[in-house]
């Protein structure tokens, strides 16, 4: 197996691990401390999850490049780098301060996102440490980092819930597992580049060059992180803390599955790099089989999900979550718009119009806080599920509203395919919604599984030419 692929597949279980001990976690918590202690606590960290970006600023993918191109003055601009992160991530600390004061939060969800800035601060440190390995295509130890730090902040807060279930202290074990990740990252580039690396400097002269290339990546970034979170925030404005615990279990539930296409991702947009402006026909039948392999993937996780919604939550996180099954069955929904714009995101990069996809993503952000405004209020957290289908199915549309001009697309084959995916899906939740009333959740879902398979089988939706193309899009190097 190449690097490319070695990496590539390590950082992936990593990330598949690291995921399903927070989404555990996360479960556990929810099921012990209660609706409004949830809400609490997703509340403060959605605050400083949302702020985070402005510790980075785009800083992050240009070390990673700049690294990786093998400049010879790599250590200044690390260096840099880090006097950068430092000096924002004061800043930052001191707008959420000021953020949470305005928005006239009580002292309970303050207390919990001043000690969420530890976590925060840590990560950033880690985040620049596992940039420079990433730059010289060392991720084993991120992904060593990543799952270690996940278990350690499992193992504290599974103490802590089964003791005296202090939200504070739950803060506290995610501090300790940042802790782990920023100390063992410093130690593997001390140990890797020596000691004389880990300093922090900020010469004008690459100062200014680095934040005038990192803007579009932090404008991203900030559009991102705004239209993931602005939902809570809107929700802890107009309701109590319960509502947003309600919301914060269907938001888990969903998103839990969005590192799905990564390995995908990862393999596909260098390929269609290398493709762009040199075999259009190539990257056409790439990106219609990418779009297909999207649909294929999230179609069960949606529709599935959609069907077992009620016992699902039921058997997770207790009957005191039943008023998040509405808003879960919505906000599933998104999963279908993320997924598909995947390789419309690869394919927009890869053509070197990320400028373009940093507009669509601002117009999205712009789309989903009016219609969190306006329809939060009125619906709840249903309202949130609502507002982030509206808006994710705009950046999927516009999206492909630009994609023709890169590729030849093949319209009515893609709307065929989508029509059976859709119509095996849509009888697959049927017969689960149906069987799940009488059937062990586990056991619908497995049922879920075989319906599926079978009715793209038997549609002809794949057989063993498309599952020899998909199987090389992923794994071809």
């Amino acid at each position: 197996m190449s690097r490319l692929g070695r990496n590539t597949l390590q950082l992936t279980l990593a990330s598949v691990g690291q995921k399903a001990l927070a989404f555990l976690y996360f479960l556990l918590l929810a099921r012990t401390v209660g609706a409004e202690q949830t809400g609490a606590y997703f509340l403060a960290l959605s605050i400083t999850t949302m702020f985070s970006v402005l510790t980075d600023v785009g800083l992050q993918p240009v070390l990673i490049r700049e690294v990786a191109k093998g400049r010879e003055d790599w250590k200044s601009i690390f260096s840099a780098t880090l006097g950068l992160k430092l000096l924002f991530t004061i800043i930052t600390s001191g707008l959420v301060v000021g953020f949470v004061s305005v928005m006239g939060y009580g002292w309970d969800v303050r207390s919990l996102v001043y000690l969420a800035l530890a976590v925060m601060a840590l990560d950033a440190v880690s985040l620049t440490m596992y940039g420079l390995l990433r730059g010289v295509q060392i991720l084993r130890y991120e992904s060593l980092g990543m799952f270690t730090g996940q278990f350690l902040t499992l193992i504290v807060g599974g103490v802590v819930l089964f003791t005296n279930q202090s939200l504070a202290l739950l803060i506290v074990a995610l501090i300790v597992g940042s802790t782990f990740n920023a100390v063992f990252s410093l130690w593997m580039v001390r140990k890797r580049f020596g000691p004389s690396v880990i300093r922090v400097r900020l010469p004008w002269s690459l100062v200014k060059p680095l934040l005038r290339i990192a803007l579009p990546f932090a404008l991203a970034g900030i559009f991102v992180k705004v239209y993931s979170y602005v939902d809570t925030i809107t929700l802890s404005q107009f309701f109590g803390r319960e509502e947003v615990g309600i919301y914060a279990v269907a938001y888990k539930m969903t998103y839990a599955f969005q590192f799905l296409p990564m390995a995908f991702v990862a393999a596909l947009y260098p390929a269609m790099s290398e493709l762009v402006g040199k075999d259009r026909e190539r990257l056409s039948s790439m990106f219609d089989d990418a779009m297909r392999y999207m649909l294929l993937l999230a179609t069960p996780i949606v529709f599935g999900i959609w069907s077992v919604a009620e016992p699902l939550i039921l058997a997770t996180v207790g009957a005191e979550f039943s008023a998040s099954v509405l808003p879960l069955r919505v906000l599933v929904f998104v999963l279908l718009f993320l997924f598909l714009d995947f390789p419309i995101g690869s394919l927009l990069n890869a053509a070197d119009r990320q400028v373009l996809k940093t507009t669509l993503m601002g117009l999205t952000m712009v789309i989903n806080i009016v219609a969190n405004l306006l329809l939060v209020p009125q619906f709840g957290p249903l309202g949130a599920a609502l507002s982030a289908c509206i808006s994710f199915g705009f950046l999927l549309c516009s999206g492909l509203f630009f994609v023709p001009r890169f590729v030849s697309m093949r319209w009515a084959s893609l709307l065929w395919y989508l029509v059976r995916v859709l119509f095996v899906g849509t009888l697959m939740a049927a017969v689960v919604t149906v069987a799940s009333a009488h059937l062990h959740v586990a056991v619908s879902i497995v049922l879920g599984a075989v319906i599926y398979v079978s009715g793209l089988l038997a549609l002809r939706v794949i057989g063993k030419q498309e599952w020899t193309r998909m199987r090389s899009l992923v794994f071809n190097r």
